[in-house]
């Protein structure tokens, strides 16, 4: 009898953890749609930059000098499944970065990397260039989704968020 109500306990745990009305991005997402949702509002400036999976056009040395400022091997790369990173010009303080790791044990990696990139923004010299640098920074969104880390820099990242909040799943 114990045992029967053991295990009736353990099914309704599990029956309101799996209905808890959390949400979070499909693993069938690519990074490019997820980030489109992200760049869905507001003003987009004209991008300098941008890499995608779809193009391969990531290797190890530009993303070491997108995160560090460094020309050197990012061992970060080895473990993405797929990305998506649009920054804007010069004189433009926009960046959408959605990442994807192949194992989610891997998305304090790709937190640190996208911590070590946000650095490398506040050392730089756009702040120059782009009178709302500061106001921008501090408005930032780091974001963890499941396989997906999410890193914001745009006029408005309420209105970013909330727009990909429409690709998520329960």
């Amino acid at each position: 009898m114990k045992k029967i109500i053991v295990l009736l306990m353990v099914l309704i745990l599990l029956f309101t953890v799996g209905c808890s009305g959390e949400k979070s991005f499909s693993d069938n997402l690519s990074c490019e749609d997820i980030a489109a949702a992200y760049q869905s509002v507001g003003e987009k400036p004209e991008y300098e930059k941008f890499y995608r999976k779809s193009e391969n056009n990531l290797d190890a040395f530009s993303m070491s000098l997108w995160a560090d400022g460094l020309f050197q091997e990012c061992e970060e790369l080895e473990l993405l499944e797929d990305y998506a990173i649009y920054l804007g010009s010069g004189a433009d303080t926009y960046e959408v970065t959605v990442l994807k790791a192949k194992n989610e044990q891997d998305i304090d990696v790709l937190v640190d990397l996208i911590e070590r990139r946000k650095k490398t923004l506040q050392n730089g010299d756009k702040g120059m260039y782009d009178q709302n640098f500061e106001t921008k920074m501090a408005n930032s969104v780091l974001k963890t989704d499941g396989k997906f880390v999410v890193f914001l820099i745009t006029d408005d990242n309420d209105a970013a968020l909330k727009a990909a909040e429409k690709l998520e799943e329960q």
